[in-house]
């Protein structure tokens, strides 16, 4: 309790720094600061994200179904694509003229490994991967996707065969399990975001595991469920709302985890997350690690 007293007194202390920052600038109208990021609504990254994931899903599935005319069909028509070691293709007739023949010798089995999306902007995203197949495995160093009439297409694609197999091997993984960790991951951040806008502290508390570890740049350093609870409930009982995130990165690590970070901006200041470490607990996804850092000031 004493700890808990401590955290809370703590708190008390940083809000009311903020609102007398608050005050202070109000009594400048002309150099008032103004919320960053509200281009896009809180949550709009993490849907392009989603977007982008489902794309890039499709393109996999139509690679392992042979479907080289649906493949050609996920670029753009300007589309580069490097293909180390075979050369760069421009356009998709050049493109085409690679994957066609590729695909109609036997590759197959297409898996995407440590998936990591960077969103851009509502329009564009770029994608890093490990990628195996039945005949090689290498790394995908950017897959850069844009929507373009409604349609996300790849406009930009640079990956490299790090090794080709003498003979073609089995792999039973999920081809795109590493895409549905990320989409976990999103939805759960969606959900933690949409809670703490409608003033649910409690319940942004719960989002983390019982043993988080929340380090809040430069406030407080938070272990423990319960003094993570009472610091989102003090924050948002003080008028903290509108949390926003902006140009978010999504990582998979594991089956089970994974990391995000972002900038982030709400009515009282701005920052950056440095890392959200989300992990799949009893069949709930949860904050098991925390660290961000007030940049700004409102």
């Amino acid at each position: 309790m004493k700890r808990m007293k401590g955290i809370i007194t703590g708190l008390a202390l940083v809000i009311g720094y903020i609102s007398c920052a608050q005050k202070a600038e109000d009594n400048k109208p002309s150099e008032k600061a103004q919320q960053s990021y509200q281009k896009h609504s809180p949550t709009r990254h993490h849907q392009t994200a989603l977007e982008v994931l489902d794309a890039s899903e499709k393109w996999i599935e139509a690679f392992n179904k042979g479907n080289v005319e649906a493949c050609v069909k996920g670029y753009d028509a300007n589309a580069t694509m490097s293909a180390i070691p075979f050369g760069v293709k421009k356009g998709t007739k050049e493109i085409s003229e690679f994957w066609t023949p590729f695909i109609a010798s036997g590759a197959t089995n297409l898996i995407y490994t440590n998936v990591s999306v960077e969103v851009v902007n509502e329009t564009t995203a770029f994608l890093s991967a490990n990628w195996s197949m039945n005949v090689g495995k290498g790394v995908i160093y950017q897959e850069k996707w844009e929507k373009k009439k409604g349609q996300w297409l790849l406009t930009y694609d640079n990956f490299q065969v790090l090794e080709q197999y003498k003979t073609p091997k089995e792999n039973k993984t999920n081809p795109v399990a590493s895409h549905i960790v990320l989409e976990n991951i999103i939805k759960a951040s969606i959900a933690w975001t949409n809670s703490f806008n409608s003033g649910k502290g409690t319940v942004c508390g719960q989002g983390y595991s019982k043993n988080a570890t929340m380090n809040a740049m430069p406030f407080a350093s938070i272990n423990g469920q319960e003094g993570i609870e009472g610091f989102w409930e003090k924050l948002i009982a003080d008028g903290a709302k509108n949390l926003t995130y902006h140009n978010p990165t999504f990582k998979a690590l594991t089956n089970n985890s994974g990391i995000l970070s972002s900038m982030w901006s709400m009515n009282i200041g701005e920052g950056k997350i440095y890392q959200e470490k989300w992990e799949n607990v009893e069949g709930k996804w949860m904050l098991t690690y925390d660290e961000f850092e007030v940049l700004r000031q409102y």
